[in-house]
C-alpha cells in the first residue's frame, strides 16, 4: 500500500515538475510591479521595474515558445521581417493566449507599414494584458502616422498613465497637444 502512495506521489510530483509554469501578462508579480511603476520617481528604478516586467512578459512558460520568441526577436532585429512575422504568427497558433507574441508581430506588421494589421495585433495584446504600455505607446504611434492625432494622443495617455517614465511617448503627446491647441485658436 505505501509503496502505491510513493508511486502516485512520485508520478503527481514528476507530472507537476513538468508542467510549465506560466510567467507572462497573469503572472501574480506583475501587480506589485505595476504599482510600483506608477510610485517610483527615479527613472533609473523605473528602468529596473520595467525589465523586470518585460522579462515576465516574455517568459511564456514553455521552453519551445520561449525559443521561438527569442529566434523571432533576432529575425526582427536583422530585419528579416517575413520570418520574424512567421514565427510569431506560430507561436501565436501554438498559445492564442500569450499576449507578447501578439505584440512583438504588431511590432513587425508596423515596422513594415502594415498599420490595420498591426493594430489589430495590439488589439489582441491589450485584451490580454490591459497594462501593456509598449502596445499603447506602439498605437499611438501608428494614430500618429495615421495623421490622427486625437487617438494618438488617446493611446499615449494611457501609456503614460500605466508608466509615467516613457519621457518618448509624454513628448509625443505633448507636442500632439500643441498642435491641436494651436489649430483650436
Amino acid at each position: 500500500m505505501s509503496l502505491k502512495i510513493i508511486g502516485i506521489s512520485l508520478f503527481l510530483g514528476v507530472f507537476f515538475l513538468a508542467q510549465p509554469s506560466h510567467a507572462r501578462q497573469d503572472d501574480p508579480r506583475l501587480d506589485g510591479l505595476f504599482t510600483q511603476l506608477a510610485e517610483v520617481k527615479s527613472d533609473q528604478d523605473a528602468k529596473v521595474i520595467e525589465g523586470s516586467i518585460w522579462k515576465i512578459w516574455l517568459t511564456s512558460g514553455s521552453d519551445t515558445v520561449d525559443f521561438m520568441m527569442l529566434q523571432g526577436m533576432r529575425y526582427m532585429s536583422e530585419g528579416r521581417f517575413d520570418k520574424a512575422i512567421a514565427l510569431f504568427s506560430t507561436v501565436i497558433k501554438i498559445d492564442p493566449e500569450f499576449s507578447e507574441a501578439w505584440n512583438k508581430r504588431a511590432t513587425v506588421l508596423f515596422l513594415v507599414g502594415e498599420f490595420d494589421r498591426s493594430i489589430e495585433d495590439i488589439g489582441h495584446t491589450l485584451e490580454l494584458e490591459p497594462r501593456h504600455f509598449g502596445a499603447l505607446a506602439g498605437l499611438g504611434q501608428i494614430y500618429e502616422l495615421q495623421k490622427q492625432p486625437e487617438d494618438a494622443i488617446s493611446a499615449y495617455e494611457k501609456a503614460v498613465a500605466i508608466n509615467p517614465h516613457m519621457e518618448g511617448v509624454k513628448t509625443h503627446m505633448k507636442m500632439l497637444e500643441t498642435e491641436r491647441d494651436k489649430k483650436n485658436i
